[in-house]
């Protein structure tokens, strides 16, 4: 074979490699299966604490309920997205037990819009539909992070916020207002406190617990909490 024709496989070689060895290094920066990493995550779990919950909190569920589960996520980040039916099924099962906790930790750096989705969920809970904007945000997620970054309020957000009834001339202030961009910050922070590397990050009474696999994993380390705390398998909700 001609030198000419070594040089071209050699070639058409190396550029497959390369795009193997992209894939892969694009699949772990992104998390893979199991979420998306926020700094360097550590192949070691370590069971940090978060804050205590307050009354900012976005709850749902038993409001005096003596397990709680609080969720760090991002609406941009596409582990966080396929957790949310998972998280779905667990409020409507446990929401008699549990109290469910939303906290913002947006991935700024990967995520072009995730800043932007997280003051249109906090904008529209200021006229009384945040977890009505999350779970739109959430189960259009494939739609609107397709988007030209920077026009995403504009194209998808406002809809989403006539869609709910809200006043979308005061949505669009408060989008940006201090009081949302303070809420959004704070919950940053006091992920950064708890030392979280990925996205969803879950804490069970405040202890961070692995990922869970599925639902079934997920419901085995709640039903094992509530028996911790003497409440009966019989008041789950299942």
């Amino acid at each position: 074979m001609d030198d000419g024709k070594n040089t071209t496989l050699w070639f058409i070689g190396g550029f497959v490699v390369l795009a193997i060895v992209g894939v892969i290094i694009a699949y772990f920066a992104s998390g893979g299966a199991t979420g998306e990493s926020a700094t360097n995550a550590s192949s070691t779990f370590v069971a940090t604490t978060a804050h205590a919950i307050t009354a900012t909190d976005w709850k749902e569920g038993n409001q005096d309920a003596k397990v709680s589960v609080v969720e760090y996520g991002d609406f941009e980040c596409p582990a966080c997205g396929e957790y949310e039916s998972i998280m779905e099924q667990l409020v409507g099962a446990y929401s008699s037990t549990v109290l469910f906790v939303f906290r913002n930790y947006p991935l700024y750096t990967i995520h072009p819009d995730a800043g932007i989705s997280s003051q249109a969920a906090e904008a529209a809970g200021l006229q009384g539909k945040y977890w009505q904007m999350h779970d739109l945000l959430y189960k259009d997620q494939a739609q609107w992070v397709s988007d030209a970054p920077g026009s995403v309020a504009k194209d998808y957000f406002d809809g989403y916020a006539s869609s709910l009834g809200l006043d979308v001339n005061k949505f669009n202030v408060d989008i940006s207002s201090n009081a949302v961009m303070t809420k959004i910050q704070n919950d940053v922070n006091g992920g950064n406190s708890a030392q979280i590397n990925h996205t969803p990050t879950f804490f069970v009474n405040l202890v961070q617990i692995p990922n869970p696999t599925g639902l079934s994993d997920f419901e085995a380390t709640l039903n094992q909490a509530l028996a911790a705390a003497g409440v009966s398998a019989s008041t789950t909700g299942q």
